[in-house]
């Protein structure tokens, strides 16, 4: 018979029992649709092997599992341990099977066999894998002085008073000079505490005094009294003080502190040079020697790094000493700009849960929208943006639907993001020392 389907177990086991019947083999293969030979062929193979005769064999390489070629005990004992720790590893079962008695002189699976074993018969027990985040682009390399700065803090300096303190420090990458280091005392009760950020506006305002200039990006980790909020796109203080002067606040990528391999390097270069007794003795001393040798490494000391060639950051690059934004303090009200900070605010868009009280949180301040329209929110959410012509916070109710238009609901009025908050000084007639050009350049 052309194009003959193969018989069903059902077919099969008709030909074999209608055999034993005394039906012929011409009558079986009528019923069932197939040719006699093929029904002699059933039968013979009923007859010789029974009903395991008529259940066609798998061609090929028969079915297998992760740990099919080990002893049963060891597949049952890996489930075991398995399913009672589920945080144990491929390895750390095997080892558990090393040591069980029970499977000495045993062939044991390898560690990518169990991993492949848990994935097949206990998928519920492995922890799945978080995707990568993408990855976001190195931070661009400055190619002139002024044109970055790199700020980090060396933290946890035992000084020899029982004080523990924090060197915030400013490099130069290009022009290869300490522009700033300042020690502060961060000794607490348990351990020490991170600098905040007014004590990094610290430093920032000494080292724009010391260079008479303003740099054009500021290069810093993601420590919280920098960059704000860990998980939150709200920006810092900092960062807004710094966009109010035109400065844009640069972050390196997280896990990559060789995206500012300089200040990394600046903070050994230090340690070699104040490691003496004298100078740990106390943070006055401290400080002093800090001091003392950043003006001996700019004036003095015979660098390689950036393109310096053995001359030191000042003989290398003079430019160094020409501001590329100039700045004094008499004239950083004048520099600084509100306007700026509200643009700025302005490219963000927040999404905020809403108590049953009707508050919302924001850049560390509590908003009130008011209970009556926290209780007409499906989700208990909604988009926050700002609005840089009038200072406002713009609550909108969270569109139901992508593509959908956010629906207002609600203002209220900025709160701390005033010019004497962010820079510090009182607003005031200013007296300019000297006729001052305040230009951007970039």
């Amino acid at each position: 018979m052309p194009n003959q389907k193969p018989l069903t177990q059902a077919q099969k086991e008709q030909i074999y029992l209608g055999k034993q019947k005394e039906q012929t083999l011409a009558e079986l293969a009528a019923a069932v649709g197939c040719s006699v030979a093929c029904a002699r062929k059933w039968w013979r193979s009923g007859r010789n092997r029974g009903l395991d005769g008529l259940r066609t064999a798998r061609r090929g390489r028969g079915k297998t599992g992760a740990l099919s070629r080990f002893d049963a005990c060891v597949q049952q004992k890996v489930l075991e341990h398995k399913r009672q720790h589920r945080r144990w590893g491929a390895k750390r079962v095997r080892v558990e099977l090393e040591a069980d008695e029970n499977f000495q002189g045993l062939s044991l699976p390898k560690r990518s066999s169990l991993a492949a074993f848990f994935k097949e018969r206990c998928p519920e027990c492995v922890a799945g894998r978080k995707a990568h985040p993408p990855q976001t682009p190195r931070p661009a390399s400055a190619t002139t002085v002024h044109e970055v700065w790199q700020l980090d803090g060396q933290e946890g300096i035992q000084l020899l008073n029982g004080e523990i303190a924090t060197v915030c420090n400013l490099r130069d990458p290009v022009g290869a000079a300490m522009l700033a280091s300042q020690a502060f005392s961060a000794k607490t009760e348990l351990h020490w505490r991170k600098l905040d950020w007014t004590e990094v506006r610290a430093v920032l305002h000494q080292a724009f005094t010391e260079w008479r200039t303003l740099p054009g990006r500021l290069l810093t980790d993601n420590e919280l009294g920098l960059a704000g909020g860990p998980n939150d796109p709200f920006p810092g203080q900092l960062t807004l003080w710094l966009v109010g002067l035109g400065i844009r606040h640069q972050f390196i990528r997280l896990g990559h502190p060789t995206d500012q391999p300089q200040i990394e390097r600046n903070h050994r270069t230090l340690d070699d040079f104040t490691s003496n007794n004298t100078d740990l003795a106390d943070l006055t001393h401290f400080q002093q020697a800090l001091a003392r040798e950043r003006k001996m490494h700019n004036e003095h000391f015979p660098t390689q790094a950036s393109d310096c060639r053995g001359r030191p950051p000042l003989i290398a690059h003079p430019e160094l000493l020409k501001p590329r934004r100039y700045y004094q303090p008499e004239i950083e009200l004048a520099l600084f700009s509100l306007q700026r900070v509200y643009d700025y605010l302005a490219t963000f868009t927040f999404e905020r849960k809403v108590s049953v009280s009707g508050q919302v949180s924001l850049g560390g301040r509590v908003y009130s929208i008011g209970v009556a329209l926290a209780q007409q929110l499906t989700e208990k959410v909604v988009q926050v943006r700002f609005d840089a012509q009038t200072g406002e916070w713009v609550f909108s109710q969270k569109p139901a639907n992508a593509g959908e238009q956010a629906k207002e609901i609600t203002r209220r009025s900025v709160k701390n993001l005033d010019v004497t908050t962010l820079t510090g000084l009182v607003p005031q007639e200013i007296h300019l020392p000297e006729p001052v050009q305040l230009s951007f350049p970039f």
